[in-house]
């Protein structure tokens, strides 16, 4: 049974009220995957009563924690009015035209004009200061399935960032352009409203590797990443890990729990980051959102609000802060398709000399130790790969289903920790870098390997098996593991 690591929050919105989060999750979703409401009678939510319950939020009637927050009710009420421009089969059923057709002058009484606002855009609005006119003149078009070019998404994203937009429009948003699906300019936008290209800073490294993520964690598999990393250094390949301690809902083991079970200080500014990867007894570093993004970091709670998550999470994965002199890579995990060719793209545009995304376990890069069913033209396996390799200024693109067992791991499924926490994970990779055989420590070699034979570093898989598992068996990646711990707390 997991036993999860508990995270203290400090909510910043009242609520969420359960029922609408379950509307959201039907309707805040894609013109192909909505699903509307009532459409049967046995259908949960139900319009009419939905609307009620957003009423009774507005009137004060409920308590605080089951309130419909402004968030919310900023993404739901988006979502209705975007669905407009939907196909026939996900806009309004019938059961919800006359709900809102019987609850129409309450809503328009009773609801807060940022809300009439986006139930109906026509009407207009006037915005509370300068920062959020930004938002609302780019809701004119989200609302209308429209998509905003580049520096328009940057500025909107930073200006949500900020605490001068209200959180119904900050919801309406990020719910809107997630059911908009983003152009490549939009996730180029998000990408660098949190950490420009202008701010990424040359350090002194020969090469350096960006691993990406998912900022949720895991709830089910091993999270070997950490542990890559040192076998990495080990071996003179720098790294770098960028995560958070928790993100809502999932609140998964990261990185920086990982660390922080360990003994690590996970409080690390940017310069002190970049040290230790220049560092050559400690070879990587890891940075939290919280530090070189405070902004993003507090509203990490806002997800649980919107219900889905906003496309700052698929972008997040793809930030760069460092540059090395010779080489750089990047390293980078997905689970819904289609993020990955923008992410790749980024990478290219960057500069980068290769990278790869990977369908890994729980939307991670992370292998898993059995393949399943090789990918299709129509379906992606968990643990295919695709990215590039820059050769002369040419791209040359890859794609292909890391099997493991044709590199030797003989898996009839891909094993599971018997406890997920960050504490049991700091200890079951410290004993793989100790030499304990079994799946944490297959999981981490065949990571490591496969990760650097794909980017190039090392031309054939058995080698970069052989080497990786050299400095596993010997010592040598767990001593880079204790000198980051010791080196962090200095």
């Amino acid at each position: 049974m997991a036993d999860f690591d508990s995270h203290a929050y400090t909510p910043v919105y009242p609520g969420p009220n359960e029922v609408l989060l379950e509307a959201q999750a039907r309707v805040c979703t894609g013109p192909h995957q909505t699903r509307p409401l009532g459409i049967n009678a046995s259908d949960f939510p139900q319009p009419e009563p939905l609307l009620e319950t957003l009423l009774k939020s507005l009137r004060g009637e409920l308590p605080a924690p089951d309130a419909a927050s402004e968030a919310q009710m900023g993404a739901f009420f988006a979502a209705m009015t975007l669905r407009a421009y939907f196909p026939k089969a996900t806009q309004w059923s019938p059961a919800e035209q006359a709900a809102f057709h019987k609850y129409r002058s309450a809503l328009t009484e009773q609801l807060p004009p940022e809300i009439q606002y986006l139930m109906n855009p026509a009407h207009g609005y006037v915005p509370a200061n300068p920062t959020e006119a930004i938002v609302v003149n780019a809701l004119e078009k989200i609302l209308r399935a429209k998509h905003l070019g580049y520096t328009e998404t940057r500025e909107m994203c930073k200006a949500i960032l900020s605490d001068d937009v209200k959180p119904a429009f900050k919801g309406a948003a990020l719910i809107g352009q997630r059911m908009n699906r983003e152009t490549y300019q939009e996730v180029r936008g998000y990408l660098d409203a949190f950490f420009g290209p202008e701010a990424v800073e040359p350090i002194d490294i020969a090469e350096l590797t960006h691993f990406g993520q998912p900022y949720d964690g895991a709830t089910r598999y091993f999270r070997p990443t950490l542990f890559v990393a040192a076998v990495r250094a080990a071996l003179g390949e720098a790294s770098l890990l960028h995560s958070v301690d928790a993100m809502p809902p999932k609140n998964g083991v990261t990185e920086e729990t990982i660390l922080k079970a360990l003994g690590a200080n996970t409080h690390l500014s940017l310069a002190q980051t970049a040290s230790l990867i220049t560092d050559a007894s400690v070879g990587f570093g890891y940075i939290s959102q919280r530090e070189y993004c405070p902004a993003a970091y507090n509203l990490r709670e806002l997800r649980v609000h919107i219900k889905k998550r906003p496309p700052w999470a698929a972008t997040e994965k793809a930030q760069q802060f460092f540059s090395a002199r010779e080489a750089n890579y990047m390293v980078l995990g997905y689970y819904h398709i289609g993020y990955e060719k923008p992410l790749l793209q980024l990478a290219w545009e960057r500069g980068f000399d290769a990278a790869v995304a990977v369908k890994g376990e729980e939307g991670t890069s992370h292998y898993a130790l059995r393949l399943g069913k090789p990918s299709t033209s129509e379906r992606m396996a968990v643990n295919y790969s695709q990215g590039f390799q820059r050769a002369n200024d040419v791209r040359q693109d890859f794609a292909l289903d890391i099997d493991p067992g044709i590199h030797g791991f003989d898996y009839t499924r891909s094993p599971r920790p018997e406890v997920v926490s960050a504490a049991a994970f700091a200890e079951a990779g410290v004993a793989a870098l100790s030499g304990e055989k079994g799946h944490i420590y297959d999981r981490i070699l065949l990571n490591t390997a496969m990760v650097d034979y794909l980017l190039g570093i090392c031309p054939e898989p058995k080698d970069a098996l052989a080497r990786a598992q050299l400095v596993m068996d010997n010592g040598s990646a767990l001593k880079h593991l204790q000198a980051y711990i010791a080196a962090s707390n200095q």
